[in-house]
């Protein structure tokens, strides 16, 4: 009797978090929600904005934006908040843990690491057992270190349709796609100046040139090797690679612009990434 009872208790307290997480992320309301939840004994910060239109009972297509180093929650939702009316969508703004303020793109890079990709996948979860999110429309995208997680998460989960790294590198081995890896789409944003646009060998970790990652995800996804080449503009040119099955592989590049693209070319490529991922469903 008492090591059932000992085993009903540990059972309840173990669902305390779960509910509690999923409690925060489903009382969501029209506009801006800022929802603090706990993962791994520490609280993380997301700001959800959802259409104005939105509604508890709905199923809607969710965008995840990542953070650079050093950066915070509300900077990518500034820039990517005002989609969730145009788009109809969901726009997740995620921040790492502070004052690291890294996303954990690769195990044994930082300092200090944290179940990022565990967290990530517990928000898609909870959103996608209460019919918050559509399941086959799951997209992510993110700066820098964000970008680096971006593909960190393309390789380790099969939870989204489509993903757009940008401003950043991709680790060599860390992010190569492996045997348990799903095909996914993935456009990668990143401007010819940039410091990770020809890659590099520093010891602790080898970054891919641009155009070595889309060879990488362009084999590993069996696009043909002839794409369709569309300037966007005199500075922007998208790439695009396709397969039978419908998954592309894509480099926006954006001519003569650093890690920090001017504001409205910025704006154009951001537009244009969600055009390429708001296409794909899994």
């Amino acid at each position: 009797m008492k090591i059932t009872l000992l085993l009903m208790m540990a059972t309840i307290i173990a669902a305390v978090p779960s509910a509690a997480f999923a409690t925060e992320l489903t009382s969501l309301s029209p506009g801006t929600n800022e929802v603090q939840v706990k993962h791994n004994g520490r609280s993380r910060l997301l700001i959800i904005t959802t259409p104005k239109t939105y509604e508890s009972q709905g199923s809607y297509p969710v965008l995840f934006c990542f953070h650079g180093a050093g950066g915070k929650a509300e900077g990518q939702s500034k820039r990517w908040s005002p989609h969730a009316d145009k788009r109809g969508l969901i726009v997740i703004s995620a921040e790492a843990v502070q004052p690291l303020a890294k996303w954990n793109f690769k195990d044994k890079f930082h300092a200090e690491e944290y179940d990022d990709v565990g967290f990530i996948s517990k928000v898609v979860e909870v959103l996608i057992a209460n019919k918050t999110a559509d399941r086959k429309a799951i997209y992510a995208t993110g700066h820098s270190s964000g970008g680096l997680f971006c593909y960190r998460l393309a390789k380790e989960t099969s939870l989204f349709a489509a993903l757009s790294p940008m401003s950043c590198g991709m680790a060599k081995g860390a992010h190569d796609p492996g045997e348990t890896t799903q095909p996914v789409s993935i456009m990668q944003v990143i401007g010819d100046q940039d410091k990770s646009f020809n890659g590099s060998s520093e010891p602790k970790v080898t970054m891919y040139s641009a155009a070595k990652r889309i060879d990488v995800w362009r084999t590993f996804n069996r696009c043909g090797p002839d794409p369709v080449v569309v300037n966007q503009g005199e500075e922007v040119v998208v790439t695009t690679y396709a397969s039978q099955s419908g998954i592309e592989v894509a480099y926006c590049k954006v001519k003569g612009q650093g890690h920090h693209i001017r504001r409205d070319l910025r704006d154009s490529a951001d537009s244009i990434a969600l055009d390429f991922l708001l296409k794909h469903k899994k």
